[in-house]
């Protein structure tokens, strides 16, 4: 089959250590379209940082963690994140499968404490995605 490296996928808990972890850098980096980066993930880079701020780390550190998710489970945009990041020679990728859909879910149940985003949403279905019917 050739060498195809597993994904390594995290749960809120993790991305929750990531973002109050401050003794580590964590790149926490998101697949979301630019009309939808109004509400993001704490300690997220902005999208419009994040090619420099790639690049810089493709200089010098290889091996920082990153920490990549999208709008929900369904977002397809993570794993070509992931494997374009993989072949750029980043070796410590994780993803959150979840995406902003989740994290939001366990705001509005939580809190803003536990789940901290850049902003408010209100209207939750936004990141939900779309049903595809299958026939």
């Amino acid at each position: 089959m050739g060498n195809i490296s597993s994904i390594n996928k995290v749960n809120y808990a993790y991305v929750q250590k990531c973002i109050s972890n401050a003794n580590e850098t964590i790149l926490l980096i998101n697949t979301l379209d630019y009309v939808k980066q109004d509400c993001l993930i704490k300690n997220t880079i902005a999208a419009s940082n994040e090619e420099e701020i790639i690049n810089k780390y493709l200089k010098s550190n290889k091996s920082i963690k990153i920490l990549i998710y999208g709008e929900n489970c369904s977002d397809n945009k993570v794993i070509s994140k992931y494997n374009q990041l993989y072949k750029l020679g980043f070796i410590n990728l994780y993803v959150y499968l979840g995406g902003i859909f989740e994290w939001l879910l366990l705001q509005d149940i939580y809190g803003d404490d536990e789940f901290p985003t850049t902003s408010k949403i209100f209207d939750l279905l936004k990141y939900g995605g779309h049903t595809k019917i299958i026939k």
